[in-house]
């Protein structure tokens, strides 16, 4: 589900510059859903349960609230 979610929200709120940049801050960045942040982070918790995780990094753009909550989850 939180997948689906983020590409709709993509396709609805992403902005496209040039031939390959996707713009994501109003939604990832700037200003931050967090409901989609959450549902995102809870995916991640499902895709990677059996795994073994005990850490999660992120690059610093656009990936710190996610891994926050895949973290929590």
């Amino acid at each position: 589900m939180g997948m689906a979610l983020l590409e709709q929200r993509i396709r609805k709120d992403g902005k496209v510059r040039g031939t390959d940049i996707l713009k994501v801050d109003s939604f990832l960045n700037h200003q931050v859903d967090v409901t989609l942040l959450e549902a995102l982070g809870e995916e991640f918790h499902r895709r990677f349960a059996g795994a073994g995780v005990t850490k999660v990094l992120t690059i610093e753009a656009s990936g710190i609230g996610i891994a926050c909550f895949a973290a929590k989850a």
